[in-house]
């Protein structure tokens, strides 16, 4: 009968060149990351798109407002530049004031 020793000793010391990893392969671990990668800058560029969306509005609202106020006011500044050019020999306008410190 053999002498059986129930205690462990160093030669059964698992070390990392013993021990099979079981895990993915390295290309296999590329393809996930590469596609995880890919998802956030798909997340990143949704978020993008949906900021410059919003801001597009604001200036085509603004460049709206601008253009409807310039087409009802548009007449004063014809009026004025007619004035302005039709009398060639008047003063500019200009008045001067005495300004008190």
């Amino acid at each position: 009968m053999p002498i059986t020793n129930p205690k462990r000793g160093v030669s059964h010391i698992k070390t990392l060149h013993t021990v099979t990893k079981a895990s993915v392969k390295k290309n296999d671990t590329a393809d996930f990351l590469e596609l995880y990668m890919l998802e956030k800058e798909k997340q990143r560029l949704m978020v993008e798109e949906s900021k410059i969306l919003t801001r597009l509005d604001y200036v085509q609202n603004r460049l709206r407002i601008i253009k409807n106020i310039y087409e009802h006011s548009s007449h004063l500044l014809h009026q004025q530049n007619k004035d302005y050019y039709g009398e060639v020999n008047s003063s500019p306008g200009f008045t001067t004031i005495q300004i008190e410190y």
